[in-house]
């Protein structure tokens, strides 16, 4: 099903403001200051997707655009953790989203007929799609039961005379 691109735009530009607060609020929350620097990049890169795909909608449209937080083409609903949850569970709702806002742009592509904003659009979807990778590795790391070494293949680990 195709859909107009102005209701692409606005609901891309919908979503990352809300992937950048998403991760601004996953930042606050952790205690790790890395943890806290890898999520607030995060939202650094959700806020210059978002301002990259307002400049484009204003050029093309000559007017700021309406965004709402709610609509038909509204696709990246995660189900959100309890309070308690895991760093694993977080994790797993970001793999969801990043996933699903890949697949959106995948879309977009296929739904324009310009060629400035198909690039914009396949840009958008690799760049998500290195989101999803980067939290599967993550989530990858964390989930995982065992990591088999020998204490001899260990650096450093000499007797010092």
């Amino acid at each position: 099903m195709q859909h107009n691109i102005k209701s692409i735009l606005e609901t891309a530009i919908s979503e990352e403001m809300k992937a950048s607060r998403f991760y601004s609020n996953l930042a606050l929350q952790m205690e790790q200051k890395g943890t806290r620097i890898k999520f607030d990049d995060m939202a650094a890169v959700e806020m210059t997707h978002y301002k990259m795909l307002v400049s484009y909608y204003e050029k093309k449209y000559k007017h700021v655009p309406v965004v709402q937080e709610a609509g038909e083409l509204k696709i990246v609903h995660p189900e959100t953790p309890p309070k308690t949850a895991s760093f694993a569970d977080a994790i797993k709702v970001i793999m969801d989203t990043e996933w699903r806002a890949y697949e959106f742009y995948k879309k977009a592509v296929e739904s324009s007929t310009e060629v400035k904003e198909q690039e914009m659009f396949a840009i958008l979807a690799k760049v998500e799609l290195s989101h999803y990778e980067l939290f599967r590795t993550e989530y990858n790391y964390t989930t995982e039961a065992t990591i088999r070494f020998a204490s001899e293949d260990i650096p450093w680990m000499m007797e010092v005379s």
